[in-house]
């Protein structure tokens, strides 16, 4: 089976041949260990692509994401802007939301005309082309409750939850309808199988449950929903500790629900068997950067021992790998799953 074929096959909950293996996202490395900057590629899809195919034949991970790092660029196509940072991924300067007036003015249309979003779509594009056949290719962004934190200051969105829930609704709305029509190109002219998705302002670390459950749950089910309508899986990350709404992220219907670090796996893997793929969870600075490649080794096969059994289980980092992670601590957390059978 090719490594698609195999990371599918566990999003169905089936037992393929070998343990899938996916480092989740993975842009911030690929952009340091490539020389060049983020905002180098804007504008050079091909070398753009061209990198991601080089960095995914050396990784040897199972999905391939296009765009990560990017994420923030969605925003900046409708006003924000971009703030650089020396090393890691670009951030936004500031809000772009300050009054229900600025969120009207808003136009969506946009992102079509912008140079970074259009080289996202267009090295999608090619980087599906290439070795979607192989690998799973999935373009990423940020999730609707983190994408509406972007645009409106996650400080200012925590108070909007509590003092004005009707406007900080149609924020996540708004964000909701952004993201969708981020992967359209992706979706109705690429035909790309798949999705990824990152939630992280959703975490349990920065709202109660009683608030995702009301504000990041419903945005996020109609955003997957309509992926899987259209035949196209979504690879799903909140940070944090998800602990006590696991059932309920498992109904937004995501292809694989990738957990945190501080989430305990085995109880994870006890309470979603047959419900939802889940992917974890090597802690990615602790273990992958500073670990060595025998501790990784050690821990990835510790995953694997408390949630491989039965399928439908991917062996991923807990989130996002520092741009720092060595090359042999990579290898060593792949090459795991070639040694251990399911």
């Amino acid at each position: 089976m090719r490594p698609k074929e195999i990371l599918l096959d566990a999003f169905n909950l089936g037992t393929p041949e070998r343990i899938p293996a996916v480092i989740f996202g993975g842009g911030m490395w690929t952009i340091k260990n490539s020389g060049n900057s983020f905002m180098y590629y804007i504008g050079k899809p091909k070398e753009y692509a061209e990198l991601i195919i080089k960095t995914a034949d050396i990784l040897q991970s199972d999905m391939v994401y296009p765009g990560s790092g990017y994420n923030n660029f969605l925003a900046a196509a409708i006003g924000g802007k971009i703030k650089v940072r020396h090393i890691g991924a670009p951030d936004l300067e500031g809000p772009i939301i300050n009054t229900p007036e600025d969120l009207d003015s808003l136009e969506i249309e946009k992102i079509y005309e912008d140079e970074a979003l259009q080289t996202i779509w267009k090295a999608s594009e090619i980087v599906h082309n290439e070795i979607g056949d192989r690998y799973l290719v999935g373009t990423t962004s940020w999730g609707p409750f983190t994408k509406a934190g972007n645009l409106r200051g996650v400080e200012q969105l925590m108070r909007d939850v509590y003092k004005n829930r009707e406007f900080a609704e149609k924020v996540v709305d708004f964000a909701k309808e952004l993201i969708m029509a981020f992967y359209e190109p992706i979706v109705k002219d690429i035909g790309m199988d798949a999705i990824s998705i990152a939630d992280p302002t959703a975490s349990g670390d920065l709202i109660s449950r009683r608030h995702f459950l009301a504000f990041a749950l419903p945005a996020l089910k109609d955003l997957i929903n309509s992926m899987k309508k259209r035949g196209v899986e979504t690879f799903l990350h909140i940070c944090g500790d998800t602990s006590d709404k696991l059932h309920e992220i498992a109904e937004t219907r995501a292809g694989c629900f990738s957990l945190d670090h501080k989430v305990n796996l085995a109880n994870a893997k006890r309470e979603l068997q047959g419900v939802i793929c889940i992917a974890g969870n090597v802690d990615p600075v602790s273990v992958m950067n500073e670990g060595t490649p025998e501790y990784v080794e050690e821990v990835s096969a510790r995953c694997i021992e408390d949630a491989g059994e039965g399928g439908g289980y991917v062996l991923c980092p807990g989130c996002d790998i520092p741009p720092t992670v060595p090359l042999e601590n990579i290898k060593a957390f792949v090459g795991t799953t070639r040694k251990i059978k399911p």
